[in-house]
């Protein structure tokens, strides 16, 4: 991984969980805006790997800042 994307995860992941103190429930917005996103490129014909490797990513930072 690219340390400029090493870093950007680093940080989101310290910043989601304080984020979330201080608006319980915006991870949960935060997914469900991913899935209506993933959901609409998809049906638009849009979805490639590339573009489907950037839904993985940030839904993966969003579930391990959440276990935090």
């Amino acid at each position: 991984m690219e340390k400029m994307t090493s870093g950007a995860n680093y940080i989101l992941v310290a910043l989601i969980p304080r984020l979330e103190e201080l608006k319980p429930g915006l991870t949960r917005e935060l997914i469900d805006g991913i899935n209506v996103d993933k959901e609409a490129i998809a049906k638009s014909g849009g979805m490639n790997p590339e573009v489907e490797e950037v839904f993985q990513s940030a839904s993966d930072i969003l579930s391990f800042a959440s276990k935090e």
